[in-house]
């Protein structure tokens, strides 16, 4: 089996389309369907159900594809190592972050890292809250920044440490009724349109304001902040925000209020796989928690899954 292998058959996964896969990894679809083919006799089994009006996973495949998105991700890994080691850093730490949320701290955070351990090799990587939970499961990262959501204590494998607690503000374009005011309810605005981020902790938000009898109107949804920008810019809604988002300095056609009733604060966290950290992550988390003022002996903020 081969690591271009595995590559074909995760395109063809992800597509469930033989051409697109193909044309994805720069082979004619010919060459594609050969070479699954080859793999699925190299296992035994057949991974993909296919016809001429679809093509899925077997349940053979779903668990491939499992770990097949493993190998993969530490083979790739390996790469990465080894350039890294050639260009004279003794190791790497990969850390993921939910958009714009925590760039001024991490920021920060590196510079002080990279004082202490000028050795390790950083690499960032911006991604959306679903993202940032699967690169973690498939060791792509080592630690992910973002608000802590519901779902994170669903997951036996994550251990996740509280940071600190993040306001919520309500967001809206400068030239909004409500521009000129610094509070709000949110029963004020039921009837607005709101802007959501594609992501699971906006639905655990809309649930939990539901539980309340707030209901909020859907304008639509966004994955980057930039588009959240533009569109309350525009007039066309307004949003709910962490506080490290509001800059005004940046932002001065946005005015951010607080609000009164329901959701005012949503914890920040940092998270990772659980098993054996090496010395990276270990200096790493170690400088979160003074950086964030954490007193790690009363346990108070840490929420850490532990293996049976």
């Amino acid at each position: 089996m081969e690591i271009r292998q595995l590559r074909y058959f995760l395109s063809a996964a992800e597509h469930l389309n033989f051409t697109k896969a193909a044309k994805e990894c720069c082979i004619v679809q010919t060459a594609m369907t050969q070479q699954i083919a080859n793999l699925e006799n190299e296992i035994g089994t057949k991974l993909f159900e296919r016809n001429r009006r679809m093509v899925r996973l077997t349940p053979a495949g779903e668990a491939f594809l499992r770990e097949a998105k493993t190998v993969l991700a530490r083979a790739e890994q390996a790469v990465r190592q080894a350039r890294s080691c050639a260009a004279g850093y003794e190791s790497m730490l990969r850390i993921g972050y939910h958009g714009e949320l925590v760039k001024r701290d991490l920021a920060a955070l590196l510079k002080i890292y990279r004082a202490g351990h000028p050795q390790i090799k950083v690499l960032l990587y911006q991604q959306t809250q679903e993202e940032l939970i699967e690169a973690l499961e498939n060791e792509e990262t080592d630690f992910g920044f973002s608000l802590h959501s519901g779902f994170y204590d669903t997951l036996p494998w994550l251990c996740t440490r509280i940071l600190g607690e993040e306001k919520l503000k309500l967001v809206v374009s400068k030239e909004h009724p409500l521009a000129g005011y610094k509070q709000v309810y949110l029963a004020q605005v039921k009837d607005e349109p709101f802007i959501f981020f594609d992501e699971k902790s906006m639905e655990e938000r809309e649930i939990q304001m539901a539980e309340k009898g707030v209901f909020l109107k859907r304008y639509g949804e966004i994955c980057d902040h930039t588009s959240g920008e533009l569109l309350i810019r525009s007039g066309y809604g307004i949003a709910i925000w962490a506080e490290r988002l509001c800059d005004e300095s940046r932002l001065s056609d946005l005015a951010f209020l607080d609000i009164l009733d329901h959701l005012k604060t949503v914890p920040l966290c940092i998270s990772w796989k659980s098993g054996e950290q090496g010395e990276p992550m270990r200096s790493f988390l170690e400088l979160a928690d003074r950086y964030f003022g954490i007193n790690e002996r009363t346990g108070a903020t840490t929420h850490v899954h532990l293996d049976k």
